[in-house]
């Protein structure tokens, strides 16, 4: 439900003042469960908290631009485990409706294997491999990325690394070399939910030519594990494979 704060000023000084400060400070709780780490510094923050907490299996959808052309909604099942005292990986299989049944159809996938260094620095490298929307036409690609990433809270991080893609089917080859330049991610936890906003620029040279991309998306997700539970009411696609983002 929708928090909504109103200020007036009538003569109940006394009263609104009390309504007010008691207002205010049930705002400041409800922002302190969602940022986290609400009494300790950043500083204090390990990687290993945030990836604690998300331990298990999550479902959910993902929205992706290209240049600010909107892709096709992909669905997603993840599952992250501890694999050790200070690793984890994280498993990204994503889906696309069938345009008959509404079944779910793997479209792609995404490891994240994670290393937590004792300063509460992550490292990540991910491989995957899906598609992206190029000039309207979804195209299919493999890439690779390295990452550090930092808590700034037990319930979030920032990350930001580069990495290699490789496009098949763009004119002249294009897609053969493609390099990520920028990759930026901020996940967070708040009342139950996860988020997961990425922001890329990726940039393929061949020959004279040389063209860049800026791609963005948007996960939300919840704790689950059958992802066809996400895809009630969304709208079938016939042929066209659920576009990937670079996790």
């Amino acid at each position: 439900m929708p928090f909504h704060l109103r200020y007036s000023s009538n003569q109940g000084g006394v009263f609104s003042s009390r309504v007010s400060r008691g207002a205010l400070s049930a705002l400041a709780a409800l922002l302190l469960i969602c940022v986290g780490c609400a009494a300790a510094s950043s500083s204090t923050c390990s990687a290993s908290d945030f990836f604690a907490n998300v331990t298990g299996e999550w479902i959910g959808v993902c929205e992706q631009t290209t240049d600010g052309e909107k892709a096709i909604d992909k669905f997603f099942h993840a599952s992250i485990t501890r694999t050790g005292d200070n690793t984890f990986e994280s498993r990204f299989e994503y889906f696309r409706a069938d345009s008959k049944t509404g079944a779910p159809v793997r479209a792609g996938e995404s490891i994240v294997v994670t290393t937590v260094a004792a300063d509460g620095t992550a490292s990540s490298k991910i491989t995957g491999k899906g598609s992206v929307l190029v000039y309207n036409s979804p195209k299919t690609q493999e890439h690779q990325l390295a990452e550090v990433a930092r808590a700034t809270g037990p319930a979030n991080l920032r990350s930001e690394g580069k990495g290699s893609i490789r496009v098949n089917g763009m004119p002249l080859g294009l897609g053969k070399n493609g390099r990520v330049y920028d990759s930026k991610s901020q996940w967070a936890i708040c009342n139950g939910s996860l988020t997961i906003r990425q922001n890329l620029k990726v940039g393929f040279r061949a020959l004279f030519l040389k063209k860049t991309f800026d791609v963005t998306a948007s996960y939300t997700a919840r704790r689950g594990s059958d992802v066809a539970s996400v895809m009630t009411g969304r709208p079938r696609v016939s042929s066209q494979p659920s576009h990937a983002a670079f996790r």
